[in-house]
């Protein structure tokens, strides 16, 4: 089992210096339960398109959303079932409406890196205030890790701070593979005296996406959340920096929106001796670092 050492990372590319890269309720009964079925049935309908289509057929994950497990159960799909897991450790998904303000940064997002001024427009459209983000950390079952959410503008020494946006455009094959290397090992983010950081990411478009969340037992979940469209909902994803977690950023194209707030700086930490006491930090079993660059696995190898 490989394993990132201490705080250190990946050196980034010459080039990089700062910054790689709820829905209404239905009012009855009858119409909640039909709306989670044909939650289920759409992610369902995305999964058996994966195999066949792979990338290319991106767009056709639309609405899916999966929780693999290292332990070999059988995944959770829909927003309900998995939250149903991953609120264990402090972590909610959900979906948001697309503001029509930002159907033209995402639309021009297509095909080329946004500006730094639609960055700042697409951040507006997406806006989440102090009460938003303290909103969001309650949804999730978790005490904010500063009180009434500390910094809005937290950051990791020398770079941009939050909140900021992940713009796959902007990433060319070297700095995707640093961006895998950096992220895809499980971490946790924290200040110097061990105070965590609350997150919270906006997937405004592209894909589809991976996180990944150590979950009770050693295992680790693999979160797949399906291309997002104009015609569809963003994804939101509420979680604690502090908690092991990874993620695996490769959509051809794609942007997120990124909230973190709490001490007024922190820092990436890999190491086994950690303060969660976690056995997986620095490591990941869904993706394979032994070549040059770190490849997503679909599926674990069998253990001898």
């Amino acid at each position: 089992m490989t394993r990132m050492g201490g705080t250190a990372q990946p050196t980034p590319p010459e080039h990089i210096t700062h910054n790689p890269a709820g829905s209404t309720a239905p009012d009855t009964e009858l119409e909640n339960s039909t709306m989670k079925l044909l939650s289920k049935l759409a992610a369902a309908a995305a999964v058996l398109w994966l195999p066949a289509h792979g990338l290319a057929g991106a767009a056709d994950t639309a609405g899916l959303l999966e929780l693999e497990y290292t332990d070999s159960r059988p995944a959770s799909l829909g927003v309900e079932d998995v939250n149903a897991v991953l609120n264990s450790v402090g972590v909610r998904i959900s979906t948001v409406a697309i503001p029509d303000q930002a159907l033209p940064v995402l639309e021009a997002s297509r095909s080329r890196a946004i500006t730094a001024e639609e960055e700042a427009q697409l951040i507006s459209a997406f806006e989440l205030t102090r009460e938003d983000l303290l909103t969001e950390i309650a949804a999730a079952g978790r005490e904010p890790t500063v009180e009434n959410g500390g910094s809005l503008t937290t950051s990791e020494p020398g770079v941009a701070p939050y909140p900021k946006v992940y713009d796959m455009n902007k990433m060319d094959a070297e700095t995707r593979v640093w961006v895998h290397k950096k992220f895809g090992p499980l971490h946790i983010n924290h200040a110097e005296d061990g105070t965590g950081i609350d997150e919270v990411m906006t997937i405004a478009s592209g894909g589809p996406w991976v996180w990944f969340f150590e979950l009770p037992g050693d295992v680790i979940g693999k979160l797949t959340l399906g291309h997002v469209g104009p015609d569809g909902a963003a994804w939101r994803i509420s979680y604690p920096g502090i908690r092991p977690h990874g993620g695996f950023l490769n959509p051809e194209y794609g942007l997120v929106v990124a909230y973190a707030h709490g001490p007024e700086q922190f820092e990436i930490h890999f190491d086994a001796d950690n303060v969660t006491g976690s056995r997986l930090n620095g490591t990941n079993a869904w993706i394979d670092f032994a070549g040059e660059k770190p490849v997503l696995l679909d599926t674990l190898p069998k253990s001898n």
